[in-house]
């Protein structure tokens, strides 16, 4: 998979690690799309600013990893760069292009890691850093070890991902309730109170939730341990709503293309969706159910080897 990694560089100089220190390994925050990425993938690097540009080429040296203390994210890969790009392709040149300005980290979107799904801006960004590309650094060959390891995480976060839905899907309703109202307060939400109203018209959970001291806003739950959702659920839950109350619908199965429609309805008061698929990702990512556990990921630092660091080795901790 092709990825671009962004940075901001008032918080890490990108362009004076290329031209002091290209070849030292580097770590990446990964607060998006963490559970796609994988060693070998090939990076972009885009350097943000008033200044903006496309820096380099490099690919991920490492499954994704856990560190603690970083003001940068708790999750990372280790990177390396290949290639700088000379001269950077800058933010007006790739506004420029028909198909790089559909890219919204080229028009400044927010975020750390976006994937390049689209074969089209891979294509072009091909043909036009093909005769800008300078080598920087050797590209280190990834150990078979290290995509082992990566793959066995990813299926085992698979493996556990489906269990736990396939556990939901055969819980009693009202703890299936339980169950969502543990979520919100883990998101955050205050006075969550499961109700005692039945029937398709009727609120399961209430909870409030408190924007930066600011917003109060009065949440309304619905519940739906089913396969499928349809556009009439959405309704009725709209019309269960009372003046400046949001309305949510969690459901263990999936929505119809007409609840999903109802749910957008320009004119309406929007109902927010979560299907079993994001329900269950919540539930792994604060711990509901499921139980992190870390593994230990071991690198060579084959330059504490050197005798000029094994002369001095330790003298720091007298």
């Amino acid at each position: 998979m092709d990825w671009l990694f962004q940075c901001n560089p008032k918080r890490w100089d990108l362009e004076s690690v290329i031209e002091t220190d290209p070849a030292s390994r580097n770590d990446w925050a990964v607060n998006q799309g963490r559970k796609l990425i994988s060693p070998d993938d090939r990076v972009f690097f885009w350097q943000t600013g008033r200044d903006a540009r496309l820096l380099a080429v490099g690919h991920v040296t490492s499954p994704v990893f856990e560190r603690d203390g970083s003001p940068f994210g708790r999750y990372a890969v280790g990177v390396a760069l290949d290639y700088k790009i000379v001269p950077p392709l800058t933010r007006p040149e790739a506004t420029a292009s028909e198909i790089l300005c559909e890219f919204a980290p080229f028009t400044g979107a927010q975020g750390t890691n976006f994937a390049i799904h689209d074969p089209r801006i891979v294509s072009e960004l091909e043909a036009i850093l093909k005769d800008r590309l300078v080598t920087v650094s050797t590209k280190q060959t990834i150990d078979h070890s290290l995509l082992d390891l990566d793959k066995a995480i990813k299926r085992a976060q698979l493996d556990v991902s489906n269990n736990l839905r396939n556990h939901i899907a055969r819980m009693n309703p009202q703890a299936f309730e339980y169950l969502v109202s543990a979520l919100f307060r883990k998101l955050g939400y205050t006075d969550v109170e499961v109700t005692k109203q039945s029937g398709d018209g009727g609120i399961d959970v209430r909870a409030r939730l408190v924007a930066g001291g600011i917003a109060d806003m009065q949440t309304c739950i619905q519940v739906k341990r089913q396969q499928s959702v349809g556009r009439p659920i959405v309704q009725n839950l709209r019309g269960s709503l009372s003046a400046h109350e949001a309305g949510l619908l969690v459901t263990s199965g999936s929505f119809t293309a007409g609840a999903i429609e109802e749910a957008k309805a320009p004119t309406r008061a929007p109902i927010a969706l979560i299907d079993g698929r994001k329900l269950t990702q919540l539930l792994l990512d604060h711990q509901i159910g499921v139980r992190h556990e870390k593994v230990t990921l071991c690198r060579l630092e084959l330059s504490d080897l050197s005798q000029d660091q094994l002369e001095t080795f330790g003298e720091s901790d007298v």
